[in-house]
């Protein structure tokens, strides 16, 4: 009888990851690599809605999602779940712990694959290569702005921008991963998508009948197709631009 390979076992190195150039740390030589890639843990795939953090965990790793997605919420004790971010492959998350806990939840909005850093391994060897210290501390320096300025920027414009800037951060994300930028899929449903945007769902459904309307992006159930990416941009103008470019560049 001929065995059968266990996918969620196997293990694929770092260097060889298609997802390397964008969450490895920049400028380590071979063996400082090596050395890295043995702190690193591959974890089953998660089902969609699987949790792999909860708000008031203990903060003992980061994750780089290798496929699928994830949702970060948070949840306040006297309201609702809001969402504060979605991750995407090649992005890392789980820095809301920063400060010993985590302060929000990540929840699988799909099939997803992560890896795991676990915090205790990278921080010793983070010690003994410079190099590798300055990147995480890059790295988690570009997150926090990276959300400040969506938060400026969602709290400042309207409905029709607040979308205009989502799509235009997607699109340089999934650019930047060698895919589409302007037909992609999007893994959140509509009521997640307003609920991050702080918008009714209705509101959302009307938006994107409008952009159909003129023609700047169409949506097929998940299915979405920007028509111009240019015009998308006009609305939003620099503040979404550098927004999601600092995002596509993490």
């Amino acid at each position: 009888m001929t065995d059968v390979m266990d996918i969620t076992r196997v293990r694929v190195s770092c260097k060889d990851c298609s997802l390397a150039e964008l969450c490895l740390p920049r400028g380590l030589d071979a063996k400082d690599l090596q050395r890295f890639e043995k702190v690193v843990g591959q974890k089953p795939p998660l089902k969609k809605g699987e949790i792999i953090y909860h708000a008031g965990d203990d903060f003992r790793a980061l994750f780089a999602v290798k496929s699928g997605s994830l949702k970060i919420i948070m949840s306040p004790p006297d309201g609702e779940e809001q969402i504060i971010g979605f991750s995407m492959p090649g992005e890392l998350f789980g820095f809301d712990g920063i400060e010993d806990v985590h302060s929000c939840s990540a929840v699988a909005l799909e099939r997803t694959s992560i890896c795991e850093l676990p915090l205790d391994a990278v921080s010793d060897i983070a010690r003994e290569i410079p190099s590798l210290n300055r990147e995480l501390y890059k790295v988690m320096a570009n997150e926090i702005s990276t959300d400040q300025s969506m938060l400026l920027l969602l709290a400042r414009r309207s409905a029709e921008d607040r979308l205009a800037a989502f799509l235009l951060s997607l699109s340089r994300r999934f650019s930047s991963r060698g895919f589409s930028e302007t037909d992609f899929v999007l893994s959140m449903p509509r009521h997640d998508i307003a609920n991050y945007l702080g918008l009714a769902v209705e509101t959302i459904s009307r938006l994107f009948s409008r952009l159909a309307e003129e023609n700047v992006v169409s949506a097929n159930g998940r299915k979405v197709r920007i028509h111009s990416l240019d015009r998308l941009q006009q609305r939003v103008g620099d503040c979404a631009g550098n927004t999601a470019n600092a995002r596509s560049h993490a």
